[in-house]
């Protein structure tokens, strides 16, 4: 268990490297050796000395154009997306507009506070995709991708949604005298694990990566504890059962939702009931559907399904796309520090026409057979 967290953070650590976040590096370096020792992380660690003393200047101030703090990183990262040519589009600004300025988390989403766990999912992968730094360059871009990450963390778990739900979003501005306390307790409540951050989740989310935390806590108990005397065990007693009480709630519903829900109209795979093959009408995806699929639903609602198919596929092709080509440029990078040809020759048998078929695919502009 501790190698493979040593070896998530050696990752973690790989991507600060490569977005120029050099103390966060040796952060996750360190940790790395702490809970497993490995010469990967000696190597980079070593390797990250030696430039830190290398770029050192001998004068008072910093020599010209050498960035010196957080802001040289940004101007790093401003002129490489020059380079790249990347242009703001007006798609971009609307999906930064969208989560711009808003503090509830259901907002944030686009969810209601009914919303399942799957609805919760499709808008954040909706939102992640739409905002992820790879892909949006607009203005607050970041901070919006930020804040989705957050939102999802919370409304995720069920204990700290229902924490959530109970006491609402965190509002600075809501304290004063006997409610900065509880402001604060909000806060730790729903944000309180060490290194979580939306690039881990959103790696978790769509590439399979586990979260790297630092130091594991024990799980909190949310709800505030009172002292036990024999006057008021029975006081004390009720009022645990009504605390919990949103959170029996929410598990009756989940329960009941999972009895009561249909079964999804289509399926990527052959199985089950879903046996009769179909493909959709402009890209051609093979998709399966039980044998009354035609007389249960529309043309038009047909239409619908073959549409969100071609999204929901072309979805795919991007995140395999931005996953493959992150473990390129990681393989690459492990060849620069070590000079071991094996990681240069596995980078470049890395295969990246999900990248190409991801540019070439397109989306219809109307819901109407070609």
């Amino acid at each position: 268990m501790n190698k493979d967290e040593s070896d998530r953070c050696i990752a973690i650590a790989r991507r600060c490297i490569d977005a120029g976040n050099i103390e966060k590096a040796r952060k996750f370096l360190k940790k790395s050796l702490s809970l497993h020792d490995n010469s990967q992380a000696r190597d980079l660690l070593a390797g990250l000395s030696d430039e830190s003393s290398s770029s050192t200047p001998t004068s008072n101030g910093p020599s010209p154009g050498a960035p010196t703090s957080n802001g040289g990183v940004h101007q790093r990262r401003k002129e490489s997306e020059g380079d790249k040519g990347k242009e703001v589009t007006s798609e971009m600004r609307e999906a930064v507009s969208k989560v711009k300025g808003k503090k509830d988390y259901y907002e944030i989403l686009g969810c209601t506070k009914t919303a399942s766990e799957s609805e919760l999912k499709k808008a954040y992968r909706k939102l992640a995709l739409a905002l992820h730094p790879d892909k949006n360059c607009a203005p607050g871009a970041n901070e919006a991708f930020k804040a989705v990450g957050n939102a999802y963390a919370v409304l995720s778990n069920e204990t700290k949604r229902a924490a959530y739900d109970r006491y609402g979003p965190d509002d600075e501005g809501s304290g004063g005298g006997g409610h900065h306390h509880h402001t604060h307790s909000r806060r730790h409540r729903y944000h309180n694990e060490e290194d979580i951050s939306p690039e881990d989740l959103f790696n978790m989310f769509f590439g399979g990566m586990q979260p790297s935390y630092g130091n594991r806590r024990r799980q909190q108990f949310y709800f505030r504890e009172e002292r036990t005397t024999p006057g008021n065990e029975t006081a004390n007693l009720l009022s645990s059962i009504i605390q919990m009480s949103p959170l029996l709630l929410l598990i009756v519903m989940s329960m009941l939702s999972s009895i009561f829900s249909e079964d999804p109209p289509y399926s990527f795979q052959r199985n089950g009931n879903y046996k009769v093959e179909r493909h959709t009408s402009w890209n051609d995806i093979k998709y399966f559907v039980t044998s009354d699929f035609t007389e249960k639903f529309s043309e038009q609602k047909i239409l619908h399904f073959d549409y969100d198919i071609e999204k929901e596929y072309k979805n795919d092709l991007q995140i395999k796309c931005i996953n493959n080509s992150r473990r390129k440029e990681q393989l690459m990078y492990q060849f620069r520090v070590t000079g071991n040809t094996r990681y240069r020759d596995y980078a470049e048998s890395m295969d990246l026409q999900p990248c190409t078929d991801y540019r070439s695919f397109k989306l219809p502009k109307t819901l109407n057979r070609p």
